[in-house]
């Protein structure tokens, strides 16, 4: 008796700890508050192990009622919080009703309540496993080791539960107190650590999405571009391999803006980015190079493919159509095509091709026009 209240009195000191952690939590803009369903969690576990820490003391019928619905709530407030976080489609519903479920069943069958615990807990795991591993987003290090842990915690109840039907030996766990108490501490720190994982791997995931992709089109940035294009460029060397380097800019664009204002600017660079990106393959790169101006390199393309490519892309944005509250938009488009000659800088394919961009322009746009290297 004396060493389960010692225990419990460990976990009441790490949930308050983990409570306390779990307040730099921080949910993505537009997300479901998972955070606050985790703190209540922690919140939640700490009263149920003061409950219960007064009922190993002196049982009471009242103990145990609130005891039985602390342990729902625990149960509830994490899968609510994992299902929330990983965007499930498992209804709330179920596992709300689920939680009463077991508060009743657990009143009305006292001499079994500990194998209905166990079975509310193995349930509710599992769906927290599922989730975990079949996140929306794609689950990360910190997701799967979260399941990780809920699967050994699931485990040990079900060989609990296991040990009352008689199926595995009584001595293998002998009390739910066992795993109740003994594990509960363990289980609540690996829980947390991976959580604590899961939320800095998408904070580090945005950081990395803000610095390598434009905000608007969510197409790669600049920078990015730069930075790619060195490594494929190597590769490209390597190999022997052809590349062309596309520019293209909206033809009349700052009509576009003084006459439909810039909310509609941004509505058409986002659905021109939107249909450039459709016309390349997973290899090829797209970046915003500023303004209404974008880049894209060809990998694996020569002149001919490359013309072929553009030319497509220039046909998909002519037959363009835009809806705003003004009436539909058209646009055109003007294109420059450079064949790679120079693998080790590409700013001087960009610039010839910039150049061939300008004498489509020049040449009344909605063309695309090639830049021809010198045979000398």
């Amino acid at each position: 008796m004396g060493s389960q209240f010692e225990i419990a009195l460990s976990v009441i000191i790490v949930s308050i700890v983990m409570f306390i952690a779990s307040l730099l939590f921080k949910d993505k803009e537009g997300d479901k508050p998972a955070r606050l369903a985790f703190r209540a969690f922690y919140f939640c576990t700490v009263i149920f192990f003061v409950v219960m820490s007064a009922n190993i003391r002196s049982s009471t019928l009242l103990l145990d009622f609130f005891s039985d619905v602390f342990f729902a709530l625990t149960g509830l407030c994490l899968t609510i919080g994992i299902l929330w976080r990983c965007q499930s489609k498992i209804p709330l519903s179920f596992v709300c009703s689920f939680a009463v479920i077991y508060v009743i069943t657990d009143r009305l069958v006292i001499e079994s309540s500990v194998q209905v615990a166990y079975f509310y807990s193995v349930v509710n795991s599992l769906l927290c496993v599922y989730a975990l591993l079949k996140r929306t987003q794609g689950s990360n290090v910190g997701d799967k080791g979260m399941a990780l842990v809920i699967l050994l915690n699931t485990i040990l109840l079900l060989a609990n539960l296991a040990s009352f039907t008689g199926i595995i030996s009584h001595d293998f766990s002998t009390q739910f107190m066992v795993t109740l108490f003994i594990f509960a501490p363990a289980y609540l720190a690996g829980l947390t650590i991976f959580l604590f994982s899961s939320y800095m791997l998408d904070a580090h995931k945005a950081l990395e999405i803000e610095a390598t992709t434009d905000p608007l089109t969510e197409l790669y940035n600049r920078r990015f571009f730069f930075s790619e294009s060195k490594r494929i460029l190597s590769v490209a060397e390597r190999h022997q391999e052809p590349l062309c380097i596309m520019m293209c800019d909206i033809d009349f664009f700052k009509k576009v803006n003084d006459n439909y204002g810039h909310k509609v600017g941004d509505k058409v660079l986002k659905k021109f980015a939107e249909t450039l990106n459709k016309s390349l393959r997973s290899g090829d790169i797209l970046a915003r190079y500023g303004g209404e101006e974008f880049v894209a390199l060809l990998t694996q393309t020569d002149k001919t493919n490359g013309f072929s490519v553009v030319d497509r892309m220039r046909e998909q944005i002519e037959n363009l159509s835009i809806e705003t509250e003004k009436g539909s938009i058209n646009l055109t488009a003007s294109f420059g095509l450079c064949e790679v000659k120079e693998f080790q800088d590409i700013e001087v394919s960009i610039n010839l091709a910039d150049n061939a961009l300008y004498n489509a322009k020049s040449a009344g746009r909605n063309v695309v026009k090639y830049y021809e290297h010198s045979l000398a």
